[in-house]
Formats: C-alpha cells, structure tokens, sequence
C-alpha cells in the first residue's frame, strides 16, 4: 500500500465520533520555524489511553476531564513526556517546554516548544509515547520546515528515527 493510501487508512481511525478503539495511535507534527529559530510541537492522543498511562506509571487516579482535573496533573504529564518523547541534534539533546494541553472530543492536544535553535544537520525523534502500556501503540511524525516535509511512524523495535534535514534525506 502506497504511503498516502496508509495515511489515509490511520486518519480515518483518528475520526472525532468514534468514541471507543481497537488501535493505539498519536499523532505528533514537529515544525521548525527558522525565523524564529523554534521547534513547535502538538501532539494528539487519546485521552483513555493517556489517562491510563499516567495513572499506570504514577499509581495515581487522575481524571483528565477540565471538571475534575487536579493542579498537579501537569506535572506528571510533564514528566512524562521528558522521559518518553526526546528530541535531538548532532549538539545533542533538546530541551522543550511543556506549554499546556487542550482537549477535543477523545482527545487531548500536548503543546511543547523548543526555544533557541540554530540550524541543524539532523533531527533525532524518539518517541516511545504509549508503548509502556501498550504493546501494538505507534506514534506518527510529521516533520515541516518551509518546503521540507518528512513523515513516518514509529513503534516497539523501531522507537527513533532520525531526519538528515540538510542533506533532505532521512534514515
């Protein structure tokens, strides 16, 4: 099946109405604006699945509803995605910033940034989001620059992948 045909076939999993699922997918788009010299990053996943693994990892029994959420949730997520989601260059390891999040329908949007970022050779995404729990998770990324697009997916024995951005070339 031809990428855009796969895309095509996950995106319609991804649909707002549905409200129980039988797969485990997050979507992630990574854009490096140059001007600004930042990576901004939103990742969508499954508020369920999130819910579960945060309670999972921190023997906690959080709610991830605006009414019920307590202070301290984003923290926890914060940590979370420190440990599972890492970003780096050939000068090493990025630092981001947990903005917030939203929801929408059965989802929950993550909002992080990477501030101060001059040009880079390559990017290294590594995103192991879900796996913890849940061994058939994938995770896709969409990488933007201008023109530079490059999106793949990532899962159990395959958790990194690396963007070779000045030559347009990925492995």
């Amino acid at each position: 099946m031809k990428f855009a045909g796969f895309l095509m076939f996950w995106l319609t999993f991804l649909s707002p109405t549905s409200t129980t699922h039988e797969f485990y997918l997050s979507v992630t788009d990574v854009n490096y604006i140059q001007e600004e010299k930042s990576l901004q990053i939103i990742s969508r996943v499954f508020i369920d699945d999130f819910e579960d693994v945060i309670n999972k990892r921190y023997q906690k029994d959080f709610k991830l509803i605006p009414s019920k959420e307590v202070k301290e949730i984003d923290t926890y997520i914060e940590t979370y995605l420190k440990d599972k989601f890492i970003l780096s260059t050939e000068k090493g390891q990025l630092k981001f910033n947990y903005l917030g999040r939203k929801y929408e329908d059965d989802m929950i949007y993550l909002f992080l940034e990477v501030e101060r970022l001059d040009g880079f050779e390559f990017l290294t995404v590594e995103n192991s989001i879900l796996t913890d729990l849940f061994e058939e998770q994938k995770n896709m990324i969409h990488f933007k620059s201008d023109t530079f697009k490059k999106s793949f997916i990532l899962e159990k024995g395959r958790l990194e992948r690396k963007i070779n951005y000045a030559t347009d070339q990925y492995k």
